[in-house]
């Protein structure tokens, strides 16, 4: 058993990745982060590594799951602070909302695979990802804060500008799309795949703009700002939608401390969405299990390529 700031030291370094990063949030000096890091891996038999810049467990790990168990309990229970993540593309939406008794991480996943891990290995407490990737498994619970569609987006000098309310969907499969990470988001990107939209497309050759300025990529109301201010939405209304989840271990799914920052979120939402009919804010907040939902939408999906 080690104290809870020795633990705290080898959490956050392996959370924030630096052991600057894990000082500031921990507010202590950097040599103290790393002694007691090493003392962890000392104690528990265990090493860490940097794998594609993230710190990477190497070794039998058992008995430090255990210990992060009863730290995290303590944690819940003894209203201390506790970690929340998020997305990359999300940074923007809530990193500015103030939360009393969280400490907010790097916020700048592009994938899944990293944020699950720590949420699993109960290194962060709660993470804000999206639906429809959001992770379903029995040890966590994905609660839905708000709906909004998705926007196909262009620099303005793009040729499907200029068709105007014209522009169809047959028009947009003609230039390519952005690409997505490859395989960080299965569901949403077999979704896009499914209305005939990819990024292997060849543009057409009478067009003298580069290649990177007819790229198409996909955004919602709250994340199109992230393009900049030379981007537009294109007048195509494509049927998926994007869910904003916050993903809980089901053990404290209705812990106090979580329906205070459900409250805290939902709020913010209101706050942050007011004036946009697009932005439907979920007050109840419910389960995000969206396995109806994708069938629906997928229904649609093959309705809209029928008929394009």
């Amino acid at each position: 058993m080690v104290s809870l700031d020795c633990l705290a030291a080898l959490d956050c370094l392996q959370w924030l990745r630096t052991g600057l990063r894990a000082a500031e949030s921990l507010e202590r000096h950097q040599s103290s982060i790393a002694h007691d890091a090493r003392k962890c891996q000392q104690i528990f038999r265990i090493r860490l590594t940097k794998q594609a810049e993230e710190w990477r467990v190497i070794g039998d790990d058992q008995l430090l799951a255990a210990e992060r168990h009863l730290h995290q309990k303590y944690r819940w229970d003894r209203d201390l602070s506790l970690r929340l993540d998020a997305q990359h593309w999300l940074r923007d939406s809530y990193s500015p909302l103030q939360l009393a008794g969280w400490t907010k991480g790097n916020m700048n996943y592009l994938e899944y695979s990293q944020p699950l891990y720590l949420i699993q290995n109960r290194i962060i407490d709660d993470w804000l990802c999206s639906a429809p990737d959001q992770p379903k498994h029995p040890e966590l619970t994905a609660r839905q804060l708000c709906s909004m569609p998705s926007y196909l987006v262009v620099k303005k000098e793009h040729p499907l500008v200029a068709l105007g309310s014209s522009a169809s969907l047959a028009d947009v499969r003609r230039y390519p799309l952005l690409p997505l990470p490859s395989q960080s988001f299965p569901v949403f990107e077999a979704m896009i795949a499914s209305l005939g939209l990819n990024n292997s497309v060849q543009p057409p050759g009478d067009c003298s703009l580069p290649i990177e300025d007819l790229l198409i990529g996909i955004a919602s109301p709250l994340t199109i700002s992230l393009y900049g201010p030379d981007y537009v939405a294109l007048p195509v209304e494509i049927p998926v939608s994007v869910v904003d989840v916050l993903v809980v271990r089901t053990e404290y799914a209705d812990h106090p401390r979580t329906t205070r920052l459900l409250e805290d979120l939902l709020s913010h939402l209101h706050s942050i969405g007011a004036g946009n009919t697009n932005i439907r804010v979920l007050d109840k907040a419910p389960s995000a299990d969206t396995s109806s939902a994708s069938a629906s939408i997928q229904a649609v999906l093959t309705e809209e390529i029928r008929r394009s």
